[in-house]
């Protein structure tokens, strides 16, 4: 026979259970208040990585990205990352304002779809690329040197006899004349030398604040631009470097001069100076570029320019990249060149600033 439990037990039970829901109803709204905090902390946590994230779907639906707004640029080897077919590892990415970088794209596929990261490495590529060059460059430059200097006295002695025998023919012009080509022959020789010496030794900079705008405009009245080639010097009055201005203005004068080479023929030729300011490992450093309209350099040609010897200019030595090359390693500074042909060539340095 079953036991009727009294009225007063029962309005008790129902007000335990009252209370119970009560408890949960409230454990609940709290457990959803810390489950959007959460939310919006992931949120801004995801937004503010340095990480662009993809969150895709099984047919490829995009759920979630950090990067509502878009990169800012386009990818010049592919689709974007989202997009069916893009490819991994790293890749090209020409930003809204022209300069190339370089991203590493990873794929990881999920029960549901794929995520799909992007972070630049721009920074960590260039580097590589620059201490890569640079071991190969020291490499043939003590081989370089030794050559130069086994050279270098029968060259003196060339040298001399040469102009002697200018002198001695100064009463035959036909012979004077071939004479004055060994000299010239020489003459060309010589400096080639020197410069194989110059980019072969150490290099010690001696730093001091250089204003930049004042520094290029200088080197520019130098160089005797000529007159159909139009300059724009858009470097601030504030940007300056810390570094060896004698070591610098061979750097400049090399790079002016391959400008005005690759703007030999070329319609309403111009080269353009402007610089940015950038933070590296929190210190400040000042990046120029040298961009022309000029011939451009072949993709196969731009690997090879920073080599000794190399040149895409008729009559060149092909040192001076090289040279300058050292230089800007010697001062801790980074130097990268983008070029297309029949579009123009892009030089960038950065170094650090003087304040």
């Amino acid at each position: 026979m079953s036991v009727i439990p009294e009225p007063q037990q029962l309005m008790e039970a129902f007000a335990a259970f009252t209370q119970a829901s009560e408890q949960l109803q409230q454990r609940y709204e709290s457990l959803q208040d810390q489950l959007g905090q959460l939310g919006n902390e992931l949120q801004t946590v995801l937004e503010t990585v340095p990480y662009a994230i993809w969150v895709l779907g099984v047919s490829g639906e995009l759920r979630f990205t950090n990067r509502n707004k878009g990169l800012g640029g386009t990818f010049q080897d592919g689709p974007a990352p989202w997009e069916p077919g893009a490819p991994e590892g790293l890749r090209r990415f020409k930003g809204e304002d022209g300069q190339d970088r370089f991203m590493e794209q990873e794929n990881r596929p999920t029960e549901t779809g794929q995520i799909i990261t992007l972070r630049d490495v721009t920074e960590a590529h260039l580097r590589a690329e620059q201490a890569s060059r640079e071991e190969r460059l020291q490499a043939m430059g003590l081989m370089a040197a030794e050559l130069a200097h086994e050279i270098r006295n029968p060259l003196g002695s060339l040298s001399l006899f040469s102009g002697m025998l200018v002198e001695d023919l100064q009463h035959m012009p036909a012979q004077a004349e071939l004479a004055m080509h060994i000299q010239s022959s020489v003459q060309r020789l010589n400096t080639l030398v020197a410069n194989t010496l110059t980019f072969s030794r150490d290099i010690n900079p001696k730093p001091c604040p250089v204003p930049l705008a004042e520094f290029w405009e200088a080197v520019r009245k130098a160089s005797n631009l000529p007159e159909e080639i139009r300059w724009e010097n858009r470097v601030p009055p504030s940007a300056s470097w810390m570094a060896d201005p004698d070591l610098l203005r061979q750097v400049a004068v090399n790079l002016i001069q391959n400008g005005v080479r690759a703007l030999e023929g070329r319609p309403a030729p111009l080269l353009v100076l402007t610089a940015a300011k950038e933070k590296v490992e929190g210190r400040p450093h000042w990046r120029i570029t040298l961009e022309d309209n000029g011939c451009g350099i072949a993709a196969e040609a731009l690997n090879r320019i920073f080599d000794p010897f190399y040149t895409t200019f008729g009559g060149g030595t092909g040192l001076g990249l090289a040279v300058s090359h050292r230089i800007l390693m010697a001062h801790a500074g980074l130097m990268n060149i983008e070029s297309r042909l029949d579009h123009g060539t892009k030089v960038h340095l950065r170094l650090p600033a003087s304040g």
